[in-house]
């Protein structure tokens, strides 16, 4: 028994990597087939024109009503360094937005900035709607609330990073004697600085995957990639700060410099962000797109290249777990006024499918590998129309109901065949025969 489980491990550990590769594989196809990098670079842009009007609406309110506490603003750019070290007040001072005098810093002016800052949010909520596609759309009014509301929730969050890093600083000198207190707390900041980002990072990042979207993902499906996104956008940050000089910037850019290598940053943020909202979306319809590789690699058995996409679709064991069925040579697989819904592609062998006519059984066709049948009795809500055999050997994926669904509006290739063979079928089975 310890022998087989063990023999099992490899074999297990084999399937879920080709899952992971199929969710890659599929994500990467998606996200160029919709165009997200263009989305991203939208987003990027907006970035600038949303997100600066709030961090300097945090800047003049730290200056204007914590005057006494220059500090605050201290740690609100400490923070926003672990977040992108281009982030810093001798970036803004150089393009003077930290010299700018005002008294509007009120209600009106925090709605007016929110407002301003709204449009980042509408490009990642339009990006979204790509991804996860849906019948109903958002109605303006909807995007400009919930987006005002996000953006409000992402001011708060920032507020209060920042007094919760001033509160360790406030500990921490008020414990100048204790040496274990300055030893933790020696250690313990710099890590609580550095893993904040990312843990603000993967929530924002989660609930805009979860709750954004007009279809909305699974929990799961959300969680795991909002995880591997921000994952990913620290390990960017890394690689930006390890290849990336902002000195040879701007000796090319000169003050310009920081502020395109800020963008760059945030560019590849958003295409991550994106590539991981396909990967949400791949997660959840698993089933139904690999059932569609795999057709459509049965169907085009003769197609050259993408060697590395039949490797993993051809044969996929997720599929074949939950879906495949062996049939041997004379099993019936239904007989002709039986109830049914199952839709049945054929792997591999050959079915023979016969008619009671006048009392004698007559055969009216073999299918072979690469075709579909018994669709007719779930599409007309009818019980089947005619029995089938198993002519050889054969393995069946048996296709449920909704999945079937999915997969008509998935794949065209696909629906466009359903039509055709329903179209011959009913020629077949329902018109009288010419004398």
């Amino acid at each position: 028994m310890r022998k087989k489980n063990k023999n099992n491990v490899p074999r297990i550990i084999r399937k879920h990597c080709q899952i992971f590769l199929q969710k890659i594989i599929l994500s990467i196809n998606l996200f160029l087939k919709n165009e997200l990098l263009n989305h991203a670079g939208a987003a990027a842009f907006f970035f600038l024109l949303s997100v600066t009007p709030i961090f300097l609406l945090l800047l003049l309110s730290f200056d204007h009503y914590l005057i006494s506490y220059p500090y605050v603003s201290d740690n609100f750019f400490v923070f926003l360094r672990n977040v992108n070290e281009n982030l810093d007040k001798d970036l803004l001072i150089k393009f003077g937005l930290l010299n700018v005098k005002t008294t509007a810093i009120g209600v009106f002016g925090l709605l007016n900035l929110l407002w301003a800052g709204r449009w980042i949010l509408t490009s990642i909520h339009r990006g979204l709607r790509i991804a996860f596609p849906a019948e109903t759309i958002s109605t303006p009014i909807v995007i400009k609330i919930l987006s005002f509301l996000i953006l409000s929730i992402l001011l708060l969050i920032s507020v209060l990073v920042t007094f919760v890093s001033i509160g360790f600083n406030f500990f921490q000198f008020f414990i100048p004697d204790n040496l274990i207190g300055q030893t933790f707390f020696q250690f313990l900041l710099p890590a609580i600085r550095r893993f904040l980002p990312f843990l603000i990072a993967f929530l924002v990042i989660f609930l805009t995957y979860r709750f954004v979207p007009v279809k909305k993902p699974t929990t799961v499906s959300s969680l795991i990639g909002a995880v591997w996104c921000a994952l990913a956008i620290i390990l960017l940050q890394m690689l930006f700060s390890r290849f990336f000089s902002i000195t040879q910037f701007n000796v090319i850019y000169g003050v310009l410099g920081s502020l395109i290598l800020m963008v760059l940053w945030v560019h590849f943020c958003f295409v991550l962000f994106f590539f991981f909202a396909e990967y949400v979306f791949v997660s959840d319809k698993i089933d139904v797109l690999v059932l569609e590789r795999m057709y459509f690699f049965r169907l085009r058995q003769d197609i050259k290249g993408k060697k590395v996409e039949k490797f993993l679709f051809r044969h996929p064991k997720r599929i074949f777990e939950k879906y495949a069925r062996r049939y041997k040579p004379g099993e019936i697989l239904f007989r002709e006024g039986d109830r049914g819904t199952d839709i049945y592609f054929i792997y591999s062998g050959s079915i023979g499918i016969s008619r009671a006519i006048d009392g004698v059984e007559h055969k009216l066709a073999t299918l072979k590998e690469g075709e579909v049948f018994g669709e007719m009795a779930y599409l007309l809500n009818e019980n089947r129309t005619a029995t089938a055999i198993a002519e050889t050997e054969s393995v069946l994926i048996v296709i449920i109901p909704d999945i079937f669904e999915e997969l008509l509006q998935a794949d065209n290739i696909f629906s466009r065949n359903v039509i055709q063979l329903l179209t011959n079928r009913l020629r077949k089975t329902h018109l009288p025969e010419k004398p």
